[in-house]
């Protein structure tokens, strides 16, 4: 099976319902829709229930606001044993053409009907042309990551923030609950955690090294820990945790970190007038984050081609009449370093 042949498209419409008060759309309703395309591309390869594992590199490229038309698609690019590795991006159409709005890379892995790892006899070929320098990149950052998706660290010493109950609405068939719906609600937790270190309004920038480490099931309590652990002069990231208990014990299960951008009230970004915060290695992939997201924005997508707009950065090509970038190819992985130490973060009951 090649590449192109597992390309699945979704179409949203952005509802007032969808957006927060500037009108934007809430990234917690982007995140769950990427995780829906992903989904729906994993299982029609895989021939089976999937669930999500990972979710890693997703940029946030292009405001979404009331009214825009949403195309969503999806690939299947690397598969494993029992996992596969998707792209998804998703744009926003309009009379002038496409924009690149969101662009993020997910694992999914192969689940019997216990919920355990199965193998899933898939293969994808490698092929010509984009379609074999989109697989080589995406295995070269499934290898990056493999450390980490191996080790399991503590993220921190992190203030509870919430606890909810997991209802038969959030979970799929097999009564684990879903990984989309969960993405859901921690982009909510997450923007307070940031509102309560620092008042402002805050849009979602990129959500990265998201790691899935045990289901959660119908009944559980879920309890979410987060805390602020960078701060930019309009930025900021939070870094999370997820725990759940319930019949099955209690479990650490999932763990990553997002990224606001404080707006005003014209849209724009705006200080959060807080003191700078990160050590070395936060702000050496910070600098890498941004630079990922200045390269994407560039991209102008043709949904004729039916072809990831990543290519167009992983071949370096020019775009929107600009030069193509220069120096070390930033889109390969780099191998995963071991997590430093979070500096303690500013609890939300802080003043």
């Amino acid at each position: 099976m090649r590449i192109s042949d597992t390309m699945v498209e979704m179409v949203r419409l952005v509802a007032p319902h969808n957006a927060n008060p500037r009108g934007v759309l809430y990234g917690g309703y982007m995140l769950n829709w990427l995780v829906d395309a992903g989904t729906i591309v994993a299982m029609d390869v895989a021939k089976s229930d999937v669930v999500l594992g990972f979710l890693d590199r997703m940029h946030f490229i292009e405001p979404v606001r009331v009214g825009d038309v949403l195309v969503y698609r999806a690939w299947a690019v690397n598969a494993g044993r029992s996992s596969l590795s998707i792209l998804v991006e998703s744009y926003v159409k309009g009379g002038e053409g496409a924009r690149l709005a969101t662009v993020g890379r997910l694992i999914y892995v192969g689940v019997d009907g216990s919920g355990r790892p199965r193998p899933l006899g898939v293969e994808l070929e490698r092929g010509e042309g984009w379609e074999a320098l989109l697989y080589d990149a995406f295995a070269e950052w499934r290898r990056g990551v493999e450390p980490l998706l191996r080790r399991e660290e503590p993220a921190g010493d992190l203030p509870r923030l919430s606890l909810f109950l997991s209802m038969p609405e959030d979970a799929t068939a097999t009564g684990i609950m879903y990984g989309g719906r969960l993405l859901y609600y921690l982009d909510q937790l997450n923007a307070i955690a940031a509102f309560n270190f620092s008042p402002r309004t805050y849009v979602t920038a990129n959500v990265n090294a998201v790691a899935f480490r045990r289901p959660i099931f119908v009944g559980d309590i879920v309890e979410v820990r987060a805390g602020v652990t960078y701060v930019g002069s309009s930025s900021l990231e939070v870094a999370f945790e997820v725990l759940a208990r319930g019949l099955s014990g209690e479990r650490r299960v999932a763990e990553g970190r997002s990224t606001f951008v404080a707006i005003g009230a014209d849209g724009r970004p705006t200080p959060i007038g807080a003191q700078r915060m990160g050590d070395e290695e936060t702000l050496r992939r910070k600098e890498e984050e941004v630079r990922e997201a200045r390269e994407l924005r560039r991209l102008r997508p043709a949904l004729e081609a039916r072809r990831p707009a990543l290519v167009s950065a992983l071949e370096g090509a020019p775009s929107r009449g600009r030069s193509p970038p220069t120096g070390r190819p930033r889109w390969r992985s780099r191998a995963a370093p071991r997590r430093p130490r979070t500096p303690r973060p500013r609890s939300p009951c802080s003043t």
